[in-house]
């Protein structure tokens, strides 16, 4: 998974870091607390014209190769990623953290998850923070993540990284082939306890689906259940219509259309949340 520039500059190669320094207009330095550096980019990034005049002046083959490692959750491995998708040195958001190791900042995921394209192109981490606190809570408990320190930022990148890992065994694919769908066409109303209960204001979705999970016997709607827990289709709620009851649908993602194709894993990773620091 990607990690925060902020506190851990140290860690990234010094060619591409001064590379992205250049671009934001800002100097790190070890003087700076993370706090401070965070604040930093945060800033640097608020005065930028957008991200979409920063990636339109791209090449062709540099934007196809930016979309790629959004797809891959944030970060690729030189090795593991087909060549044509390597076009990465001159990508402002793109940082070598370590030799053949490429990643979009966690800043820079934050700052695009802001972004309404990628939104309405169904991005999962652009999607994640538009859920309530309380749904992200009822997914991280579902996923199975005893995640309680840490504010909705962090919960946000949790329920991320988690949703690559239950991901990567369906290598892309499911059975559900619409973009999509009405959560009433799967579970309409009044033929469900459990979903009952989301609809009536009694539980978040994320507990009922996890409640579901142990009960449902139908092959298909377990399969469908299980595309929910990964991150591969997410809550969305629909606009408010007056006189009306809420609606909502599920999304398909980006992210869960593409197979991941990440083999190695960091120990870092399996060790992040024993520490305060990724490294």
């Amino acid at each position: 998974m990607p990690f925060s520039i902020s506190g851990n500059f140290k860690n990234c190669e010094r060619v591409s870091l001064r590379n992205f320094e250049k671009h934001l207009g800002i100097i790190l330095s070890e003087n700076q607390t993370q706090l401070q550096q965070h604040l930093m980019i945060r800033r640097a990034l608020q005065n930028l014209s957008g991200s979409v005049s920063v990636l339109s002046g791209l090449s062709r083959q540099e934007l196809l190769s930016f979309i790629f490692i959004l797809t891959q959750f944030g970060d690729i491995i030189r090795s593991e990623t087909p060549p044509e998708y390597l076009q990465l040195e001159s990508i402002p958001y793109v940082i070598e953290w370590a030799k053949g190791h490429y990643m979009i900042p966690m800043e820079i995921l934050e700052h695009l998850a802001h972004e309404r394209i990628f939104k309405d192109q169904g991005y999962l981490f652009a999607l994640i923070p538009a859920l309530s606190i309380k749904e992200k809570k009822s997914w991280i408990r579902w996923i199975g993540v005893d995640f309680e320190k840490g504010g909705d930022r962090d919960l946000n990148f949790e329920i991320y990284s988690q949703c690559r890992v239950l991901q990567k065994p369906f290598l892309g694919k499911s059975l559900v082939q619409e973009s999509e769908i009405r959560l009433e066409q799967i579970w309409p109303k009044g033929k469900n306890e459990y979903i009952d209960w989301f609809y009536k204001g009694l539980s978040t979705f994320y507990y009922s689906m996890e409640e579901m999970s142990r009960k449902e016997k139908d092959p298909f709607l377990l399969h469908v259940i299980e595309l929910i827990k990964s991150g591969k289709f997410i809550l969305k709620r629909l606009p408010d219509t007056y006189g009306k009851e809420s609606s909502y649908s599920l999304v398909g993602t980006v992210e869960g259309n593409t197979p991941q194709l990440r083999e190695t894993t960091f120990q870092w990773e399996v060790e992040r949340l024993r520490k305060d620091s990724l490294f």
